[in-house]
């Protein structure tokens, strides 16, 4: 059965030293939606200090639907996301990682889920791309308890908050961008948290990994990301 067309769909893709890659992804995105009504792509540079900017522009010449935006110093994926929603139009709004560790060509599928299911935020749940041999087994172990540990403390409906595709209504992130106050690492936790608190509805799908995509992660990631998401837990008492 053939995806359904979207209208109106704002694309958000931060992207961070990744001058190699960044020119082929934006054109595959470019790809998936062509025959959609009035989409938007939006790179947003993260600062990089290679040639990004200069490769997205490049490929951004070539398509009337792709805006590339940037800073000179990287304020980090939450930073580039708030960024990139100053300049989307779109009443829907799909959060992408631009080196598209998760399939670009998976989004109008993901997209059907989101109207199906009525909600305002859909998240992209990995847990079944996570099997042994694709991604290493600490990786996995530490997702899993992360995951544990954010529905203990902010009670979220959804086991994964970290995943780097998620749909959003337009009106969700109108009211909770402007009042985030994490930027790097924990910043989806946060954003999850406060559309949660506020009254807004989420649930989770299924979602493809790109082959070689290992999700590894360094020991002073970890340690920001528990930092950070106590720092949110204490703060979410005063929302």
């Amino acid at each position: 059965m053939p995806h359904s067309p979207h209208t109106g769909v704002s694309i958000l893709m931060p992207a961070h030293q990744l001058e190699t890659t960044i020119s082929d992804n934006i054109d595959r995105v470019v790809a998936v939606v062509r025959d959609w009504e009035l989409p938007e792509i939006i790179v947003i540079d993260d600062g990089s200090t290679d040639d990004t900017r200069g490769f997205a522009d490049k490929a951004a010449a070539g398509s009337s639907v792709v805006t590339v935006v940037g800073y000179d110093v990287n304020r980090g994926k939450g930073g580039a996301l708030k960024e990139g929603f100053a300049h989307a139009t779109g009443k829907t709004i799909v959060f992408l990682d631009a080196d598209l560790d998760l399939p670009p060509e998976q989004l109008p599928a993901f997209l059907d889920t989101f109207r199906e299911s009525d909600v305002d935020v859909l998240v992209g749940a990995k847990r079944s791309a996570m099997v042994p041999g694709r991604y290493p087994a600490l990786r996995r172990i530490l997702s899993l308890t992360f995951a544990a540990v954010n529905r203990i403390l902010f009670r979220l409906p959804v086991r994964e908050t970290q995943t780097g595709l998620k749909v959003f209504r337009r009106a969700a992130l109108e009211d909770t961008l402007p009042r985030l106050e994490t930027n790097r690492y924990a910043f989806d936790l946060e954003l999850l948290a406060r559309i949660r608190k506020a009254g807004g509805s989420m649930t989770e799908a299924p979602v493809s990994l790109s082959p070689g995509s290992s999700g590894g992660l360094s020991l002073t990631t970890l340690w920001e990301m528990g930092r950070d998401t106590l720092r949110i837990w204490f703060r979410s008492f005063s929302w």
